[in-house]
Formats: C-alpha cells, structure tokens, sequence
C-alpha cells in the first residue's frame, strides 16, 4: 500500500541535553510542497498518522550533518508505509560540530539514537502506531558507524590506532582527523550504547578504519545491508565499508553505488542551493543523484521488507 508522507518535529531527552527529532510517518493525507532549509519536502505537516501499527526507521546523519540529511529517503520510506525517526546529534551537527571527532561524540551517538527511539515508544501520539517488533536503523557516514553500535558492534579503537599508524598515505582526508585517540582516549574498546530492539542495520559509507575487527563485530547479529561510495575520497576503500563487509560474522547485502562520491548518498537539495554547497550536493559527470537514490531506495525497501518480516 502506498500512503502520503506525514512529517513532524519533537524533542528527546539526553544527558547531552534536549535533542531535536524530526519524523516522517505515513499519512492518508495529500502532500504539498513544503520549503525546509536548502530542501524541498513533499510532506504534510502535522498531519494525522495512518491506522495500524507500522514498522520504525532510526536514522543517524553523518558528522557535522542535520536530522533532515536523508530527508528524500525519509518521504520514501513514509510513502511505503514506514515511520522514520532522525535525532540530531548534539556536539556534531550542522549548528553546533564543537564534538567532531571526539571520544565522547562517537561513544555518545548510539546513545542519542535511543534517546529518540525511547520517546516516540512510550509518546501516546506515536506509540500506538509503531509495531515494537519490527525496528531498524539507517546510518551515514559516522552515522553507519552509530548504526552498527546500536546493533552490537564495539568499536576496536587499538585497531583504529593500527590503522592510523599504517594508512596515513592511503586513507590521508580519514587519517588526518585523528579521531578518538587525539584527546587521549585510552582504552581498547570504545563504549557505546547497544539496543536489541533493533533487528536490522542499513548503512550508507559508512566508517571504520580498523574500527570494525571480526572480533568487535561477533555480536552483530542483525541482517545489514551496506554500501559502498565508488568514489569515495573522504572513506578510502577498503578501509571502510569493504572493511566491515569482510568482517561481519554473517555476511551481509552490499551494493556499491557506481561513480558516487561520499556525499552522493545525501538527498537532494534545491538546484538553487547547489552552487554554494560544493561536493555536498555536487556529483561527478554522468551521476544522476535523483535516479540513483530512486534505485537506491528501492533496495532498502527490498531489504527492510525480507529483515523485519
């Protein structure tokens, strides 16, 4: 069944403080246009949540991004009848990015990730319409990361340590933000957030760089469903995605996406905001953003639809 896209904003509540959510959810109602930043949704505000108890979507944006990263995949998702949850994560967004990169940005964001999933679960709004049996969580960039802690990964920060020691010419633009280890961070696991609700993975470019140890992903235990940027300057491959496919005890879906930058796997913006955007809404010749995520999505659907059955 296909349904409308419905779309609101609410707050969770986290030790980092108030974090702003937004949802998308399926509606009977007639979308309109609705200008939201350098976005375009095809939304209706506020409207009401169709009946019956739908499947739940956590989605996790990459460093320094916004809850409305994914925002086309979000209306997608809607539109077939999934409700889809994006907090934004405090110290590393868009706003405010004085975290990135640190130890307690990359412990905190499975954390914040539960913060929202908890309030939309025991909200009378939306409780009543989401079905507790069939969660999920999406993730981009340091976003896949959080994706794979809220599942049961444990970050191998010694093997991020190799990693930086061995890569540095290899993998320079990930190598040279140093992260975790340039405050001090000491310890050989990184402690995160695990949630067994969540009974599938999707993640999109995501981060390793030595992270991601057969060894710290032998919990996972979720179906997961990556991709791989063909061009992806930011996550050299295989450091990254190619790293974690090959480590994950159970294997995985993996797509790469031909001639995709880093940033091809965020929605599409107004062609008038494009300009002053650079490579975040910019692709090389001969990528089609649009049809590409239309391709995309559907695999996601696909996925979601055969994990969450």
């Amino acid at each position: 069944m296909t349904y409308h896209a419905g779309f609101s904003l609410f707050r969770a509540s986290d030790p980092d403080g108030s974090i702003p959510c937004a949802i998308w959810y399926p509606t009977d109602e007639p979308a309109r246009v609705l200008r939201q930043g350098i976005y375009d949704f095809n939304v209706v505000r506020n409207g009401a949540i169709a009946s019956g108890q739908h499947p739940l979507i956590m989605m996790s944006h990459g460093s320094g991004g916004t809850r409305f990263g994914h925002c086309k995949t979000a209306e997608f998702l809607a539109q077939k009848g999934y409700i889809v949850v994006a907090p934004e994560h405090p110290f590393n967004n868009f706003f405010d990015d004085s975290g990135s990169g640190s130890a307690s940005v990359y412990s905190a964001r499975s954390r914040h990730v539960k913060a929202a999933l908890d309030t939309v679960l025991v909200e009378g709004k939306w409780a009543d319409s989401i079905d507790p049996t069939r969660i999920a969580v999406f993730g981009f960039s340091l976003g896949g990361f959080t994706a794979l802690t809220c599942v049961g990964a444990r970050p191998y920060v010694d093997g991020l340590r190799h990693h930086l020691r061995l890569n540095r010419e290899f993998d320079a633009t990930f190598c040279g933000y140093e992260v975790i280890v340039r405050d001090g961070f000491a310890e050989s696991y990184l402690p995160t957030t695990p949630d067994p609700r969540y009974k599938a993975c999707i993640a999109l470019a995501p981060v390793s760089g030595g992270l991601f140890t057969q060894e710290s992903l032998q919990d996972v235990e979720v179906p997961v469903l990556l991709f791989r940027a063909e061009r992806d300057m930011v996550l050299r491959n295989p450091f990254h995605a190619d790293e974690i496919r090959q480590n994950l005890p159970q294997g995985c879906a993996y797509h790469v996406t031909a001639k995709a930058g880093h940033f091809s796997y965020l929605s599409p913006v107004r062609d008038e905001a494009r300009a002053a955007l650079g490579e975040l809404a910019n692709d090389m010749p001969g990528f089609d953003r649009v049809a590409v995520h239309d391709d995309m999505h559907h695999k996601i659907v696909d996925f979601l639809h055969k994990a969450l059955s």
